[in-house]
């Protein structure tokens, strides 16, 4: 499975097709702002909005230290570094992700604020208790165990700290199109109602604050496009076969069978 999720993600020349975008648009690559990359490097459904719902959950401030888990290349990561003067540690499982999170970081004059690793969600390479507060946005979907999942977001997460998922769950019945933005095919794809992240988080000793259903952004998202499409978008981070997940992802989101879910726990 593993070997499949970052198949899925894995692809080459994610920076080089940015910047060539942002050049073409008339940016200057020597003085680029983050949010410029908004469109792109923040892969989950709202976008930048999905992130600042993010932001307002967690409390954190200057001086700690959280982790976005499945930070992708790193635009999450990046915001939240930049909006509450935390430091923040991103990990994903894809080599080509990480690997454009650094280079970007440091294009936007980040970096000093933010660092990156390879690794999975089931098996977070930290010691426990290192982080201040732990986020996850649009990752569960390519996790079947979702228990175990849990269980390592907790672990790492100190006493009083608190564990954000921003996630796509399931809310009707019926058959998703494929391929999806995080799976090719139904065999890697294990989207499940909040419920189970919500008894999932309970099972490992989380106590779950709140969740907030976010289908009224999602149908923003994917049925009001901006009058002025962004200078790059997520067809630059995945390549051409974008168009044709987020069409069906669309779809799904249209017809009720899935909705972003926005989970609070707490660490005791």
């Amino acid at each position: 499975m593993v070997k499949s999720v970052e198949q899925h993600y894995g692809n080459d020349g994610i920076v080089q097709r940015i910047l060539d975008a942002l050049t073409q648009a008339g940016h200057n690559i020597d003085e680029l702002d983050a949010d410029v990359l908004a469109a792109a490097d923040e892969f989950h459904i709202g976008g930048r909005e999905g992130t600042t719902h993010v932001a307002a959950a967690i409390n954190i401030a200057a001086g700690d230290h959280l982790l976005d888990v499945g930070c992708g290349i790193g635009g999450a990561a990046r915001f939240l570094a930049s909006s509450t003067g935390a430091s923040v540690t991103g990990i994903d499982l894809t080599p080509e992700f990480v690997d454009a999170a650094i280079q970007l970081s440091d294009l936007v004059g980040v970096g000093a604020l933010v660092d990156f690793k390879v690794g999975s969600a089931l098996d977070l390479p930290f010691l426990d208790n290192s982080f201040d507060a732990v986020t996850m946005l649009h990752v569960g979907m390519n996790i079947e165990n979702k228990v175990q999942m849990m269980s390592e977001l907790a672990r790492v997460c100190r006493s009083g700290g608190t564990v954000v998922v921003y996630d796509v769950t399931t809310t009707g019945e019926g058959d998703l199109p494929y391929p999806m933005p995080w799976s090719t095919t139904a065999e890697f794809s294990f989207p499940e109602p909040a419920t189970t992240y919500e008894a999932a988080g309970v099972d490992v000793g989380l106590e779950h604050v709140s969740s907030s259903n976010h289908y009224d952004l999602a149908l923003k998202f994917f049925n009001e496009p901006p009058s002025t499409p962004p200078p790059v978008s997520l067809g630059h981070l995945m390549g051409p076969r974008m168009m044709e997940m987020r069409d069906n992802a669309s779809d799904a989101i249209n017809q009720g069978l899935i909705s972003p879910v926005l989970m609070t726990f707490l660490v005791p």
